[in-house]
């Protein structure tokens, strides 16, 4: 029920403003992701598996009123695995990064950037799974270019397992839409909670803006 009446607020709000319902306004880069783990594994080939991705990235702020006023970040970041055939989605937002605040979304001040997770947990092997993207420099305007990646299972430790650049030419922003629960990292779920939450967002506000979810098949990846 939850997740159906989130879809009906998001898709009327797509509707209304004619562009996506959170995060309206963002850019768009490419970049690489270089796999570099360190410590235990994850139980993620893509985080275990040191090598290099080439990536598409979009950065935005929820609400829109960023970078010159108080909002929530918010990353997209899509790695492109041509030899699988896929592409892996994965969504962060600011947060912190305790134990606890790592689930819970963080306001940040006004031209300044910091933790970002994907908020709530991956699956794997039945464990929960964490991502953290951290920027390298948290003043640089609009976007840091270089950022950390780190995962850890639940309120566990921060494990690092990569760096992310991202070349950020110009201000684009295209209709592209990232949506871990089509593409997820090979060898994760999302938990049934969450699909039951999300799917039906997703869903109603792509029927609202058809739009704003497609993308250009330019380098070889399956499209869903």
């Amino acid at each position: 029920m939850s997740g159906a009446v989130l879809g009906l607020v998001f898709g009327a709000t797509a509707g209304l403003r004619r562009s996506k319902p959170l995060h309206p306004v963002g850019v768009v880069a490419n970049g690489i992701l270089d796999v570099e783990p360190e410590g235990p594994a994850s139980g993620v080939p893509l985080l275990d598996e040191a090598g290099r991705h080439e990536c598409r990235v979009r950065a935005s702020y929820a609400v829109g009123t960023g970078p010159e006023h108080p909002d929530i970040e918010g990353f997209a970041l899509r790695v492109l695995l041509p030899s699988r055939g896929v592409a892996a989605d994965v969504l962060f937002a600011s947060t912190g990064d305790g134990p606890l605040t790592r689930f819970g979304l963080t306001v940040r001040p006004r031209r300044r950037h910091a933790v970002q997770t994907t908020l709530i947990p991956i699956r794997v092997d039945g464990r929960p799974l964490v991502l953290r993207l951290e920027p390298l420099d948290r003043t640089t305007q609009p976007w840091p270019s270089t950022y950390s990646l780190s995962w850890a299972h639940g309120t566990g430790t921060w494990r690092r397992w990569g760096a992310l650049a991202v070349d950020w030419v110009g201000d684009a922003d295209v209709p592209e839409r990232f949506d871990p629960i089509r593409n997820p990292i090979p060898g994760t779920s999302q938990y049934l909670a969450v699909r039951l939450l999300r799917e039906p967002s997703y869903r109603l506000s792509r029927v609202a803006r058809p739009s704003a979810g497609r993308l250009a098949p330019t380098d070889g990846v399956v499209r869903q």
